[in-house]
């Protein structure tokens, strides 16, 4: 399916759970050059979304996601800097089930951290390892 920004997108995450997805144009390559910017495809930020709530990365209003492929996490954009970045954040707003989201920069901005939760089941998961999950915890450059 052909998705298009800024437009409510209905997402089947389960048999009849559904959630609200929008493709912030803010966060593509045209948008707010202070923010960070995807460089994924809208299919690949869509599926990114859909893993996040379906795996319960989220704490309250907000969730977290990353791009595996053969158990290593990929690049998914980058910052007002040009820096690479690896993990996605996901933002309800209006705590009305409309979701957006972004790259995470998690050494600039501490509230793009995930959650510890979040952090320790990509370590059980075999994405990260303690050390990692600690770095990022504390805001320090790891290579993920």
């Amino acid at each position: 399916m052909p998705y298009t920004t800024d437009t409510e997108i209905e997402i089947e995450l389960k048999e009849e759970l559904t959630s609200t997805y929008i493709i912030s144009s803010q966060h593509r390559a045209t948008g707010n050059p202070n923010k960070t910017v995807w460089t994924i495809d809208f299919n690949d930020e869509v599926e990114c979304f859909k893993i996040s709530k379906t795996s319960e990365w989220i704490q309250d209003n907000y969730g977290w996601g990353i791009k595996v492929i053969d158990s290593i996490i990929q690049y998914i954009g980058h910052n007002f800097e040009n820096e690479t970045l690896k993990l996605a954040k996901f933002v309800d707003g209006n705590k009305n089930d409309k979701w957006h989201g972004y790259p995470a920069d998690y050494l600039r901005r501490s509230q793009d951290r995930p959650p510890t939760f979040v952090l320790k089941s990509w370590v059980d998961q075999g994405y990260l390892t303690k050390a990692k999950m600690n770095k990022i915890r504390r805001g320090q450059i790891c290579s993920l």
